[in-house]
């Protein structure tokens, strides 16, 4: 049996959200564990008694095709004892209200990573409208740049792809490469999701991409 069917057979791909991959130690809380009330009465004085007990949360999970019902605590103990990784895959399951784990040997933790990566990578791909060239002078002053840039990043936010081109001065590529520097750290300070990639020297000339945002959209664009 597959992982997809075990997933199907406990609805836990009902909300098509994409795998969630959190380490053991990011999921623990320091939160105190949730209190249940036990009732039941005194038999010598008749009275009701009220007594506070820490419930111990539940957990889905999955190993290999075998699906079980345990805590987190218990499945971190199983995690290091077989030397697998344990990574929370559902937040929460529909049905069973229950958060879905899967132990996994670190070659597929590694091989589900990339295939993830590559995924939104193409969906990003998806939604990229076009391209828009920014060509820069390497002798641009910091006012005419940052104009340059703020250009850029409503193109970004746009979803077009911005290719950069710094020309730089004659056998000199590193003021071309200071320009670069104020580029990647405009956007940094501006906290957009965007990424400088690609980079290439041509002679004394740089050319890149900067791929657009796929969070922190800002609403004044």
């Amino acid at each position: 049996m597959s992982l997809t069917s075990v997933l199907q057979n406990f609805r836990v791909l009902a909300a098509r959200r994409p795998l969630k991959y959190v380490s053991v130690a990011k999921s623990l809380s320091s939160k105190a564990p949730p209190q249940g009330v036990i009732k039941k009465l005194d038999p010598d004085t008749g009275k009701l008694q009220i007594k506070k007990t820490n419930i111990v949360p539940k957990i889905t999970l999955i190993t290999g095709d075998n699906v079980s019902i345990t805590t987190l605590q218990e499945a971190e103990k199983i995690s290091k004892r077989r030397d697998l990784k344990l990574v929370k895959i559902v937040d929460v399951d529909t049905k069973t209200q229950r958060p879905v784990y899967r132990l996994m040997t670190g070659e597929e933790y590694h091989a589900e990573d990339l295939k993830q990566r590559e995924k939104r990578k193409e969906e990003r791909q998806k939604n990229i409208k076009g391209e828009k060239i920014l060509l820069i002078n390497c002798r641009i002053t910091q006012h005419d740049l940052t104009t340059q840039l703020k250009r850029a990043l409503k193109w970004l936010h746009k979803m077009y792809e911005v290719r950069v081109v710094i020309s730089g001065a004659n056998g000199n590529v590193e003021v071309a490469e200071k320009v670069y520097s104020s580029i990647d750290q405009f956007f940094k300070v501006e906290e957009v999701d965007a990424k400088l990639v690609q980079k290439r020297t041509k002679g004394s000339d740089i050319k890149f991409q900067i791929t657009p945002p796929t969070y922190k959209e800002r609403k004044d664009l």
